[in-house]
């Protein structure tokens, strides 16, 4: 099938993220999102991370296609709450073995997990419990956690495609709004997200002290 002519936009397919797509999901997450604790948590961390994502019932994980191949994806939830239950009650250990594995062989990043992340890490483990019996308005609200595309469809109308198609199925499940944060020197994504509506908050900072730009989308 012949290319597209620069002046022509591509045409965009979404489809559900299925086991067969978690490669590329690393690989482009890779790619484009380079910094960040999971990423140096190596591959393998990663694969077990976006496979949460193909077995929560709140979670949303898209591809999406040009001219049949993955350009991109996104995953993300519909409901926090019940994804992070989800998460906490069927994956945590399979996480915590492929975490442990990449720490240590990495000491540099243990010592850093350790004196930053553990303690809260734990806690959370603890705390799934006392969380699978609370419910509330948490459940209205959803996150998109993460969204890569191929670098050589960029400006194709990929990411907006996924963004507008997770938008569309948090609306079906009732959700009042969406968050999601942007590097805080990423003017780029973040006049991306204003053109389809998104509305930038004020700064948060991480554990690492990196200042981050969320953003809020009222469905």
């Amino acid at each position: 099938m012949p290319s597209a002519s620069p002046t022509e936009t591509p045409a965009v397919s979404l489809r559900v993220m299925e086991l067969d797509d978690v490669p590329t999901a690393v690989r482009l997450h890779r790619a484009n999102l380079p910094s960040g604790f999971f990423v140096e948590l190596g591959d393998r961390f990663l694969a077990r991370y976006y496979r949460t994502f193909l077995t929560s019932p709140a979670a949303v994980a898209l591809v999406a296609e040009v001219d049949g191949r993955p350009a991109g994806f996104l995953v993300g939830s519909t409901d926090e709450a019940v994804h992070r239950r989800h998460v906490m009650h069927f994956s945590r250990w399979d996480l915590a073995r492929a975490g442990v594995t990449s720490l240590l062989v990495r000491p540099g990043l243990t010592v850093r997990f350790m004196r930053t992340r553990a303690r809260r890490y734990l806690k959370g483990m603890r705390r799934t419990g006392a969380a699978a019996a609370a419910g509330g308005e948490r459940g209205r609200s959803g996150a998109l956690s993460h969204i890569a595309v191929d670098a050589a469809v960029r400006r194709g109308g990929v990411g907006a495609a996924l963004v507008t198609g997770f938008a569309g199925i948090a609306r079906v499940h009732g959700v009042e709004w969406l968050h999601l944060y942007t590097g805080h020197g990423n003017e780029a994504a973040q006049r991306f997200y204003g053109r389809l509506g998104w509305e930038a908050q004020p700064v948060q900072y991480d554990i690492d002290g990196k200042p981050w730009v969320p953003f809020l989308l009222r469905l």
